[in-house]
């Protein structure tokens, strides 16, 4: 009895969400007495404290435990959580169907039908065949509906929602990870891994399709549960969506939190999860202006079809248009036109193109693109933007600046502040040579945007075109951040008024690696002479004393 007092302690902790509390109950009853319930409740515990391997450990004791006592429904289950901490977390589907395999086996003992469910549920998860997976979810959610199963039946409607948007069913997809989201949300589950499931979901459907406007409504709805129990993004997948929603919202620091937390989750994982969280991290560099740190984090990433989206714009950025096409090319070579990265890889493309100088295939490319109910939530404005662009390689300088607007009018109402700052830049090159007035207002509004976000490289393009109008203009303390350490203590010296042989007698270096770190901090802060340099290094010397993203230059 004195045990079971102790186990019901734990397990009210549990549905408290009071982890580490539960973790002790439940290693002082482990102490006193083993059982598969106890085995069990620590798994669960150890799961949502992100102690993956230790909590794979205990739930696979607790498995055995209940098979030996032939408690065959309770096996089947602990058998399900096991396979999905394989897929999700540790990115390893064969071992997955292993246990989803010794699942069909207990339940088949059991004699529960709706364990029957849970398997449709897996089986079609983990499927390869569209039209299987289908086949199988439905069946689970007519299953769940029909026992009143709210656990299955919300997760049967997530995984249908992914599938679906997966599939290129955009629209009719989301619905119903909006519907899961909404009932998880609502306390209609009993299981808390339910909305782990559905969050998790959801946000690789939104990441999928780039409705960050989406996933960053749902997270901010998530915020009393994740108070209450914890983060939900437990998944290291599933966290570096979540860091990648953020970069698409412009919270760039709280973005880079979470990708780092990411790849550090997935330094013991699966490969999938690791190429998840550094294509994020490639993805914010390059919005920074980082692009050579852009390019490491992809190398380190692999294979380049997998985050072809992020790849091709790295290389555009980097100048090797040449390499993007190829590799989307190919994936636009295996794909349908209602695949939901569709609209995304082709307005890369047409990007690639004229970065290359082939206006003729840009051309042709933009014909590719969907129109408005595709169901890509970025449709309409990828569209926009890239016949817009191709117009301003034609010099169609009216039909450029149109497109170019509605582009930016789009993302600015999906909540996409970087591309909507890009778009006002674009317009107000169109309008450089016909309307100088109206091009120095939007590369303005441009240039606020971007110095607000932290975009260096694109901030520093705005500053220049408002000079080249005539529009004076002063780099922002942020773009310090482009230097590197040496090119800090280059830039003090700078303000000293040093030569570059006097630079390079401080600094133990040669006089041309002196001229060359100059040189690099003139083209990263925009500058044109060593005296607006050290101007500006006398200027923002105690910015770093302030905080924030300012960096201190002193010597």
């Amino acid at each position: 009895m004195e045990a079971d007092g102790a186990l019901g302690t734990a397990a009210e902790s549990l549905a408290l969400g009071h982890w580490e509390q539960a973790r002790g109950q439940l290693e002082a009853s482990l102490a006193d007495h083993e059982s598969a319930e106890t085995l069990e409740g620590m798994g669960s515990a150890l799961w949502w404290l992100g102690e993956i391997q230790e909590s794979l450990n205990f739930r696979k004791r607790a498995y055995a435990g209940y098979r030996a006592e032939q408690r065959n429904a309770e096996a089947a289950i602990v058998a399900l959580d096991v396979s999905v901490c394989y897929l999700s977390n540790l990115d390893n589907p064969t071992v997955a169907q292993g246990w989803i395999a010794r699942a069909r086996s207990a339940a088949a003992l059991s004699g529960d039908q709706r364990l029957d469910g849970w398997l449709w549920l897996m089986e079609g998860y983990t499927s390869d065949d569209p039209a299987r997976q289908r086949k199988l979810l439905d069946q689970a959610l007519e299953l769940a509906r029909r026992l009143g199963d709210p656990d299955l039946e919300l997760s049967a409607l997530t995984d249908l929602g992914l599938a679906m948007v997966s599939a290129g069913e955009v629209s009719a997809g989301l619905a119903l990870l909006d519907e899961a989201m909404a009932g998880t949300l609502a306390g209609e589950c009993t299981r808390l891994d339910t909305v782990v499931w559905a969050s998790c979901s959801m946000l690789s459907a939104c990441s999928l399709v780039a409705d960050h406007k989406r996933a960053a409504q749902w997270c901010a709805a998530a915020d009393s549960f994740a108070v209450k129990y914890g983060c939900p993004f437990l998944h290291a997948r599933c966290r570096a969506h979540y860091g990648r929603v953020l970069v698409g919202t412009g919270e760039w620091a709280a973005a880079e939190t979470e990708l780092l937390r990411a790849l550090s989750m997935a330094e013991d994982l699966g490969r999938e999860p690791r190429v998840e969280a550094l294509a994020g991290l490639a993805e914010l560099r390059l919005r920074q202006g980082a692009v050579e740190q852009a390019v490491e984090f992809l190398a380190a990433a692999g294979d380049a079809r997998e985050i072809a989206p992020v790849y091709a714009e790295v290389m555009i950025a980097a100048g090797h248009p040449e390499r993007a096409i190829a590799v989307l090319r190919s994936q636009l070579s295996e794909m349908d036109a209602s695949d939901a990265t569709f609209p995304i890889l082709v307005a890369d493309l047409v990007e690639a193109h004229l970065a290359s100088g082939d206006l003729g295939s840009a051309r042709a490319t933009a014909g590719w693109l969907p129109g408005a109910d595709h169901g890509h939530p970025q449709a309409l404005a990828l569209t926009e933007r890239a016949t817009g662009l191709v117009a301003a390689a034609q010099e169609e300088s009216d039909r450029a600046a149109n497109r170019l607007r509605r582009a930016a009018a789009e993302f600015d109402r999906l909540e996409l502040p970087f591309h909507a700052a890009q778009a006002r830049l674009e317009v107000a090159r169109v309008l450089r040579n016909t309307d100088p007035p109206l091009a120095v207002v939007e590369a303005s509004w441009a240039l606020d945007r971007l110095q607000r976000l932290g975009a260096h490289r694109d901030a520093a393009a705005a500053a220049a075109l408002l000079r080249s109008l005539g529009v004076a203009t002063r780099p922002g303390p942020r773009q310090v951040g482009l230097l590197s350490q040496r090119e800090l203590e280059v830039l003090a010296l700078l303000k000293r008024g040093l030569t570059n042989p006097e630079i390079a007698a401080e600094l133990f270096i040669s006089p041309k690696t002196a001229a060359h770190h100059v040189s690099r901090i003139l083209s990263k802060l925009n500058l044109r002479s060593r005296t607006e340099a050290a101007a500006f290094a006398a200027t923002y010397q105690a910015a770093g004393e302030q905080g924030g993203n300012q960096v201190a230059i002193r010597h």
